[in-house]
């Protein structure tokens, strides 16, 4: 069985997949933590951000591997845990290019699929999981949010994680990520065919998570 769950930054979906995969026993494929994890490669070795074909060449070239201790996602590249460092601003950032670059796409559509094939039952979370990476997935989800409660939570995850930032500027990333999203050529962001659109903007994870269960235990 293969879950997906779609929807911009802020929806709630990693953490949503993270809780629905534990609730239900299965393994939980956080696809953004990749593409995190090559733009910090890339940005580490000076790559030129508007070279595909560099971006592509960096990104076949990762040793990547998402591990979980205790619950908590850990991320793998080349070797050294960058849990943490993915989720700087940066990052954040600067993950567009990678997302936007078809060979780089391609290398991490290959190996998310990999990963799935390995981990068997699987909630996996991203962009295009229910639309590219995996068309046939069992149950489709597409989380939606009011634009300043994404941005909200976006700032209070960044500042528990003490970094300097200011909402207004939060809020102005996101809706200039989404445009990004929304408009790229390549895999963009849009709800799936066949998927369940789920508003969380005024709902506990608890009830995510209980709405999401009660789909998939129709589904089985």
């Amino acid at each position: 069985m293969i879950i997906t769950i779609d929807g911009p930054a802020g929806s709630g979906k990693s953490t949503a997949a993270r809780h629905l995969a534990e609730r239900l026993g299965l393994a939980y494929l956080d696809t953004g933590a990749m593409y995190r994890a090559v733009t910090l490669r890339a940005l580490r070795q000076e790559v030129d951000l508007t070279d595909g074909d560099a971006l592509t060449h960096c990104a076949a070239g990762a040793a990547l591997s998402l591990r979980y201790d205790d619950g908590r996602l850990r991320v793998l590249l080349d070797g050294q845990d960058v849990s943490e460092a993915i989720r700087s601003v940066e990052v954040t950032d600067n993950s567009h290019y990678l997302a936007s670059t078809p060979g780089v796409r391609d290398v991490l559509v290959a190996l998310q699929r990999r990963a799935a094939g390995d981990l068997g039952d699987v909630v996996t979370e991203g962009r295009d999981q229910g639309s590219v990476v995996f068309p046939d997935a069992t149950v489709k989800f597409f989380l939606v949010a009011d634009p300043d409660v994404r941005a909200r939570r976006r700032y209070d995850e960044l500042r528990a994680k003490g970094q300097d930032v200011g909402f207004d500027a939060v809020r102005d990333a996101m809706a200039a990520r989404d445009r990004r999203d929304a408009g790229r050529d390549v895999a963009p962001l849009v709800r799936p065919d066949g998927a369940i659109e789920v508003d969380t903007t005024g709902l506990s994870i608890e009830q995510v998570i209980d709405v999401l269960a009660r789909h998939v235990e129709a589904a089985r």
